[in-house]
């Protein structure tokens, strides 16, 4: 990573950027207040959008910004520390930690190529089987490190596009794009970040929202068929020209790679011992998520050796910083009582809808938001308002969550979403093979989500409270 030591000149576009970044948020201060928008929301308004705004356009650095924002809730809104600051109370901030933690190990001792290799081995490492094993891959990877499989997979489908030649086109696009939605989709239905995130924000109207593992699994188990449906869609979209066969390429891989080290068996145990603590959560009663947290800090302990210094030096803290920050903006607006003012707005436009009405509203709305900000920023800045819209309609916000989930994945354009941006960041997917596949996805997601999963959800009697 080069870095820079000679200042460079701001441009005229980075010269307005910064100056709305700036004067936009303090436009809100112009705003009167009254007992329903108080001086303080007026000023959490003011904070939250400068730091939305420099999170959408990179202009400040975030994890700067993410320091910074609590402090402002406190000092300038005077909001209580302890509502700012409740993120670090929960598991998620630490869970993002140990996730990138074990990604760390696992890469550096080789278990998460030898997993993603084996994976598309299995599948016959044809075209269309690395297709389906990269969803295999996608899933096992997730299992062991959720949230934090995007780098491996992206790494792993460009130097399969290099090693076997492949010319910008077709091919590439359909092994790229099989390797992002492997590394995100599996969160649809295998606990992840984003679920906990959603919770932590929402708990102010909605109180602990507890589901064990497996009844994540067991209330999105519908989503697994989309998961494959996908995979099956890249394959008639993105079908090849000429047969493709990469099954020497990984058998030499795993050769490279040697037998199954030591190291990465201890790894695979420990991993083991993880399971183990997600499928009896509900007899021990300890959120599933600390053990994302306490099971890879295992690798240090005697008997397992296997975890370094640089493994948990080279965890980028900062994304748990943002995120708790992210986690905060929900908690500050909680307690200032922001979710109350949004559904005194909402409310009376949405009276007397059905709840399918209320869903593609919401639905529509973060799709459209996707253009202008982040999803993290999304989930962070509407999220308690938006739960509290649905508890006035008896939605369980349970449901409600794991709908938002799946509504911010709805993206057309690559800067919508970084996750999906970096897969297209490395050059092997032309802009119009992305927009074809993101716009197929974003439209069979509306038919999947309207048309099978909330249905699904009512029949089972999870939808409602």
């Amino acid at each position: 990573m080069s870095v820079q030591t000679v200042k460079q000149p701001m441009s005229m576009k980075n010269s307005v950027i910064m100056l709305m970044t700036f004067l936009l948020p303090l436009a809100i201060l112009l705003i009167p207040t009254n007992e329903l928008f108080t001086p303080q929301i007026r000023m959490y308004l003011t904070i939250t959008l400068f730091a939305i705004l420099t999170f959408i356009f990179g202009n400040i650095n975030q994890t700067a910004i993410s320091i910074l924002l609590p402090i402002g809730y406190v000092v300038l809104a005077k909001a209580p520390a302890a509502a700012v600051f409740a993120p670090w109370s929960l598991y998620i901030p630490w869970f993002i930690i140990g996730g990138l933690f074990l990604a760390n190990v696992m890469e550096r001792t080789n278990l998460l190529k030898r997993i993603a290799y084996n994976s598309i081995l299995l599948t016959g490492a044809s075209y269309n089987g690395i297709i389906w094993g990269l969803s295999l891959a996608g899933v096992a990877l997730f299992l062991l490190i959720p949230g934090n499989t995007v780098f491996p997979l992206a790494a792993l489908a460009y130097g399969l596009c290099k090693a076997l030649e492949l010319e910008i086109g077709k091919e590439t696009a359909g092994i790229t794009m099989a390797a992002a939605i492997s590394s995100l989709l599996p969160g649809w239905f295998i606990f992840n970040a984003n679920w906990g995130l959603l919770t932590g924000l929402g708990k102010g109207v909605a109180g602990q929202v507890d589901l064990t593992w497996i009844q994540y699994l067991m209330y999105n188990s519908i989503s697994i068929v989309f998961y494959a449906f996908m995979f099956w869609v890249i394959t008639k979209m993105f079908k090849p020209a000429v047969p493709i066969n990469a099954k020497e390429y990984f058998k030499d891989e795993l050769v490279k790679l040697g037998k199954m080290s030591f190291d990465e068996k201890k790894v695979l145990i420990m991993c083991g011992m993880l399971f183990v603590f997600l499928l009896t959560t509900q007899y021990h009663k300890i959120e599933a998520g600390w053990g994302f947290v306490v099971f890879p800090m295992l690798l240090y302990f005697p008997g397992f050796n296997v975890a370094t210094n640089e493994d948990i030096k080279n965890v980028n803290y900062g994304m748990a910083i943002f995120t708790a920050a992210c986690m905060g903006i929900g908690t500050t607006a909680g307690v200032l009582g922001l979710g109350k003012v949004v559904a005194t707005v909402m409310l009376p436009m949405l009276a007397g809808k059905g709840v399918m009405f209320i869903f593609g509203v919401v639905y529509s709305m973060i799709f459209s938001l996707n253009f202008l900000m982040t999803p993290l920023a999304i989930m962070s800045a509407f999220t308690l308002p938006l739960t509290e819209i649905a508890m006035s309609f008896g939605i369980n916000p349970a449901a409600w969550y794991m709908f938002i989930q799946i509504a911010i994945d709805a993206i057309i354009l690559p800067y919508e979403y970084v996750l999906y941006l970096i897969f297209f960041s490395f050059g092997i997917v032309k802009l119009s093979d992305f927009v074809k596949f993101q716009a197929m996805k974003t439209l069979l997601t509306i038919v999947f989500v309207f048309v099978i999963l909330i249905p699904f959800w009512r029949l089972i009697g999870f939808l409602m409270m």
